[in-house]
């Protein structure tokens, strides 16, 4: 089992279970002990008074007097019994119906003068308890002996194991609660170090708390070092992307130059294949700092909130002034109190992008809506231009497709799209528009959601 939960539940249920077993079982066997010791010490008495009220004859025939002891011997088969032995016959309670406690002559005998206590067969089926013992009555020795049926031990016995099997299922059903209940509470700091991660998950810059349980102590420490390492190498990344960025500008310049020269020379071939080159090499460049940026937006401290609504709106007003843009209609449907956990340059960068290509396939709308959704914040940027074959769409959100490839002028394409999307913590799809051109779906955890307060 993958849950540490029910491994704890299942392990305690198990554990008690087999201790009240073991109970119920061991406090079955006192209660017939102790139950056994009592009729032992009942048949002890009344092995007294029948030793008392033994007599024998001149020929050694025992016989007893009856007039003092229990009314059930003198009742047939009442299971309560007395036996005298003696060298010249032996004399039996009338309750043992003419019958002998034992019909084995090499059955032992007691010796001594204590009472001896042993389990044989009844006259009557039944086993009894049987206690005997070696008495002289007028200078011969007799054995007396006084046995009574077990059955109402068996029935004591059984009563006994019924009401204590429901108290101690009773008490199971008590300890598996207060088993679960511990469970429980000795997990709850792990629930705590779940909202931490959660938080952190929101906002790389937090960190999980020191005043956490002994035991998972160590367990924090060990990711709030791990956080601190990777925000150091991803720290240590961007800025190796942005240097070698700043350092690649230079020597493009210089090749910029150069073809600059060589046209003027009249090597048009020479300097159409060198601004080629620049041209791939610059979006490269700007691929790799876009997502230096994005990764900044996560790991990065201090990142402020975004306002959708109101940074979308800029981008239409910007679009609105390009030569394209002049002969669309934009349009927006975004709470305007809405304001989302993601950087404004990682925002800006991504609908820029996408508004920017919806402007140039567009025929006459391009139009973004948002809402939530089964916990997701989900924003659509839609054209009604000839959007893109299903076959296709796959292979446009991988590196090195770009969208805009059909068109002139620079910008992202949906991969680097997708890689800024996916850094601030969420998803992209591409489907139909209601109009027929292509749909963007991008969604990000609710999470990221919160109410700007109003001005």
């Amino acid at each position: 089992m993958r849950s540490i939960r029910l491994r704890l539940i299942a392990f305690a249920a198990l554990a008690i279970a087999v201790a009240l077993w073991a109970a119920w079982h061991v406090m079955g066997l006192l209660f017939e002990h102790y139950t056994e010791r009592r009729m032992a010490d009942a048949l002890v008495r009344d092995g007294n008074a029948v030793a008392a009220a033994v007599r024998v004859d001149a020929k050694g025939r025992p016989s007893v007097d009856p007039g003092d002891l229990d009314a059930r011997f003198r009742r047939r088969a009442s299971g309560l019994y007395w036996e005298v032995r003696a060298p010249g016959g032996i004399a039996g309670s009338p309750s043992l119906g003419g019958k002998t406690l034992s019909a084995d002559e090499d059955d032992r005998e007691a010796t001594g003068t204590a009472w001896q206590e042993a389990e044989v067969p009844g006259p009557y089926e039944d086993d009894l308890i049987v206690v005997e013992r070696r008495v002289t009555v007028g200078g011969t020795a007799v054995l007396v002996r006084v046995g009574e049926d077990d059955e109402p031990i068996d029935r004591a016995g059984a009563a006994f194991a019924r009401e204590m099997g429901m108290f101690l299922l009773a008490l199971g059903i008590a300890l598996a609660l207060a088993a679960w209940v511990q469970v429980e509470l000795g997990l709850w700091p792990l629930r705590r170090v779940r909202r931490e991660l959660a938080a952190m998950a929101r906002n790389p810059a937090q960190r999980l708390s020191a005043d956490h349980p002994r035991e998972i102590d160590d367990l924090a420490q060990a990711i709030n070092t791990l956080a601190d390492a990777r925000s150091d190498d991803l720290g240590r990344a961007r800025r190796r992307a942005a240097d070698l960025a700043h350092a690649l500008k230079t020597p493009l310049a210089a090749l910029a130059a150069q073809s600059r020269v060589a046209r003027a020379a009249g090597a048009t071939a020479a300097a159409d294949a060198i601004d080629q080159t620049l041209s791939a090499a610059a979006a490269v460049l700007e691929s790799e700092l876009a997502r230096a940026r994005a990764a900044a937006s996560r790991v990065g401290e201090g990142v402020t909130a975004t306002r959708p609504a109101a940074l979308i709106e800029g981008l239409f007003a910007v679009l609105e002034r390009t030569d394209r843009g002049m002969s669309l209609v934009f349009d927006a449907d975004i709470p305007a109190d809405w304001e989302i956990g993601i950087d404004a340059g990682s925002f800006a960068e991504i609908f820029g992008n996408l508004l920017d290509n919806a402007a140039r396939h567009a025929r006459r709308v391009v139009r973004v809506d948002a809402s939530l959704d089964a916990g997701r914040l989900r924003f659509t940027v839609d054209d009604d231009g000839p959007g893109i074959p299903p076959d296709q769409r796959d292979g446009v959100l991988r590196r090195g497709v770009r969208l805009d490839e059909t068109g002139t002028g620079h910008g992202l394409g949906l991969s680097i799209v997708a890689d800024l999307v996916e850094a601030t913590g969420g998803t992209i799809t591409l489907g139909d528009a209601p109009d027929h051109g292509l749909r963007v779906t991008l969604d990000w955890p609710d999470t990221l959601l919160t109410r700007a307060e109003p001005n």
